[in-house]
C-alpha cells in the first residue's frame, strides 16, 4: 500500500463517519475525530469513562495526519501514517468492527426508464459473504470464496463481490424502488454456504492432508525412537532415588559422634580496632560504598531453609513426560485441519441480477464450483 493508497483509506474511512474535515493540504490532513472514531483511535479510554459516568459534554480531539515524513507541517503535532503505524493498525480494527456487515441498496437508472411514466421497481434481497478457508497442517494454505445467495429465489453464486463493484451502491433505499420480501431465513442461507463449503473442500486435492500425515508419523517415529533409547541409557528412577538417599546417608554425621574441641587462639585486638562504627541506615550504607544485598544480610534478611523447600515444585519431567508433551506438540503442528473465517458480509437489495453461472440452487443440491481464488 503505497503513500497516496494510505491517504485515500484514511479519507474514505472519516467520509464514512462524516467527520469534520478541518484543513485538507497535499502533504497532510487535519481532522475533527467524531465520537465513534474517537473512541476507537483516539487512545484515551479513561476520558471517556469519566465523560459518560459525568454525563459531561464531548470535546472534540482534533488530529493532524501527515502522509510524507519529510514535509511535515509546521506548527501543528503531527503524526506521519504509513502501513506499518500503530494509528494505520487501529484504523484497521475500527473498519473491521463497524464495516464487517454492512447493508446496501442498489441505484440503478435503468430500472425507472428513461423518459417514461416512473414506476416501482422491485430490489431483491441478497446475503453476500466473503470467506477464508484455511487448509492448515505444518504449511497453510487459503482459499478465498466470495459467495452470494439469493434470499428471494433461494440459489447461490460465486465471486458475488466482483459483481458488486460494477454496481451503483448507496446506504439507503432510493426512490421508486421497493424491497421484495425474504422467502428463505439467514440461518437457512447458512446452511446452504456450510454445503457450498464443504463441496468446495470436496472438489479439492487430499494429497496435502496425506502428506501432512506421513510427516506426522515420520515425526512421531523419531521422537519415540529418541526416548527409548534415553530410556535405555538412563537408569530408572527408583535407583536414582535410592543411589540418592544412600548419598545422604553416608554424609549426614551421627548423633553419637562428638565433635573434637578445637582451641584456636584469639588474635590481639588493638584498642583503635576494637570500636568500628557500622552505618545504622541503608542510605549511609549506600553511600559508604556497600551493597544492599549485604547490608540486608548483616541485618537479618530472613531465608528459606534447603530442607523447607518444597522440591517437588523443582523436579524435573521424567522422560515420559517430555516424551508426552512432544508428541503433543507434533500432532498439534501437523495434524491436518480446516478453518472457515468470515471476512465480511452484508445485506444487498439488488435490481440488477448476476450471471446464472455458476450457481448452486436450493439446499442438498451442490455442483462443482468453479469460481475461488487460492492463496
Amino acid at each position: 500500500m503505497q503513500q497516496q493508497q494510505v491517504r485515500q483509506f484514511i479519507e474514505r474511512y472519516l467520509a464514512s463517519f462524516s467527520a469534520h474535515i478541518v484543513e485538507t493540504h497535499p502533504d497532510y490532513l487535519t481532522v475533527k475525530l467524531p465520537v465513534e472514531v474517537d473512541k476507537d483511535i483516539g487512545n484515551r479510554p479513561f476520558y471517556w469513562s469519566w465523560v459518560e459516568k459525568m454525563n459531561l459534554a464531548y470535546q472534540p480531539l482534533v488530529v493532524t495526519f501527515a502522509f510524507h515524513p519529510e514535509r511535515m507541517p509546521d506548527g501543528l503535532r503531527a503524526e506521519h501514517m504509513h502501513l506499518g503505524a500503530s494509528r494505520m493498525q487501529q484504523i484497521f480494527a475500527s473498519t473491521r468492527k463497524h464495516g464487517q456487515f454492512l447493508c446496501m441498496y442498489e441505484q440503478s437508472p435503468l430500472a425507472l426508464g428513461a423518459g417514461s411514466k416512473r414506476r416501482s421497481a422491485p430490489l431483491v434481497p441478497w446475503l453476500g459473504l466473503n470467506l477464508k478457508v484455511s487448509l492448515l497442517c505444518d504449511k497453510k494454505r487459503d482459499i478465498l470464496l466470495y459467495l452470494g445467495i439469493n434470499l428471494h429465489n433461494p440459489r447461490m453464486v460465486h465471486d458475488f463481490t466482483s459483481f458488486l463493484f460494477t454496481l451503483p451502491l448507496t446506504p439507503a433505499i432510493p426512490d421508486f424502488f421497493y424491497t421484495l420480501d425474504r422467502r428463505i431465513t439467514i440461518e437457512q442461507a447458512l446452511e446452504m454456504v456450510k454445503q457450498e463449503v464443504t463441496s468446495v473442500l470436496a472438489q479439492e486435492d487430499q494429497e496435502w492432508a496425506e502428506e501432512a500425515r506421513e510427516r506426522l508419523t515420520e515425526e512421531l517415529a523419531i521422537v519415540s525412537a529418541y526416548y527409548e533409547e534415553l530410556a535405555r541409557r538412563e537408569p530408572p528412577a527408583e535407583e536414582e532415588a535410592m543411589a540418592e538417599s544412600k548419598d545422604e546417608e553416608e554424609t549426614a554425621p551421627t548423633l553419637a559422634e562428638e565433635p573434637e574441641s578445637v582451641v584456636i587462639d584469639a588474635p590481639a585486638i588493638s584498642p583503635a580496632s576494637a570500636v568500628v562504627e557500622q552505618p545504622q541506615t541503608l542510605d549511609e550504607y549506600r553511600s559508604s560504598g556497600g551493597r544492599i544485598l549485604d547490608f540486608l544480610r548483616a541485618n537479618g534478611i530472613q531465608t528459606t531453609p534447603r530442607e523447607e523447600i518444597n522440591q517437588a515444585e523443582w523436579q524435573k519431567s521424567t522422560p515420559e513426560q517430555e516424551r508426552t508433551r512432544r508428541m503433543d506438540e507434533l500432532k498439534w503442528q501437523y495434524e491436518p485441519r480446516i478453518e472457515v473465517q468470515l471476512i465480511n458480509g452484508g445485506l444487498f437489495y439488488l435490481y440488477s441480477a448476476p450471471a446464472p453461472f455458476p450457481t448452486t440452487s436450493l439446499p442438498g443440491k451442490a455442483n462443482t464450483p468453479v469460481s475461488r481464488r487460492i492463496l
